[in-house]
């Protein structure tokens, strides 16, 4: 089941799986171009392992309208304008709503792209996650902004839970050395960051043939499945 969902103060989402029970829940985020057919795939996927999932609309507050992202430019233009803090808000009333209205107590944040950056961020911003996914979010900054306070990098050093990180070996827009300091950062921590050989950005969207990479987004889906049935399982 799916529906349209509203929370906060003009959040909202679309809500994927069984409501009014205990199941465990995630909290999904999108790439920039915000929900499609893919990311609802995605919530289908996670539903059927079990999880109420809820898929943040970054553009809820605008009639869920996503900015002009016909060039590189107007996309990259359109990530430096999303507002962190905004988004964080949004996700932080994102877990109370699960919490309240389907008695989630266990709930975990995944993320591809963009939304691989708010799923690392929320780590340390979000409090009630049990875990945090990133595919391929951006990790550094190259100058803070009102619109990009703290680097995904230096919050991921405050992370209060177990953090789990994919990303491609030859990403244009994510250097394999970022993720390298990325583990290095969450070293002796609970987390895990894999790359990926011959996949770069976006490796996992198979609707894009020319980013698409089967092995790499198989494996590091089953890898997702697992640490979330770890840190959203109830407890023996």
């Amino acid at each position: 089941m799916r529906h349209d969902i509203r929370f906060g103060d003009g959040a909202g989402g679309v809500l994927v799986g069984a409501e009014g029970t205990r199941r465990p829940a995630v909290l999904l985020t999108t790439a920039i171009a915000g929900i499609n057919d893919y990311v609802l795939r995605q919530a289908d996927r996670l539903a059927g392992d079990g999880h109420t999932c809820l898929v943040l609309d970054y553009y809820a507050r605008q009639g869920g309208r996503a900015p002009d992202l016909s060039s590189p430019e107007k996309i990259m233009a359109a990530v430096a304008a999303l507002p962190d803090p905004t988004v964080i808000e949004d996700m932080t009333a994102a877990v109370r709503w699960l919490e309240d209205e389907t008695g989630a107590n266990r709930i975990g944040a995944v993320g591809f792209c963009i939304g691989g950056t708010y799923s690392l961020l929320a780590a340390s911003q979000v409090p009630g996650l049990r875990c945090a996914v990133a595919f391929y979010g951006m990790l550094r900054y190259a100058a803070a902004t009102d619109a990009k306070p703290v680097s995904p990098l230096d919050a991921a050093e405050k992370a209060a839970c177990p953090v789990l990180g994919h990303f491609g070996e030859t990403d244009h827009l994510v250097p394999v050395a970022d993720a390298a300091e990325l583990a290095d950062r969450l070293r002796g921590r609970p987390a895990e960051i894999y790359t990926y050989p011959g996949a770069g950005h976006a490796f996992h969207e198979d609707f894009r043939p020319e980013v698409y990479r089967p092995v790499a987004a198989t494996t590091a889906w089953a890898r997702t499945g697992e640490y979330l049935s770890r840190y959203l399982r109830e407890p023996e």
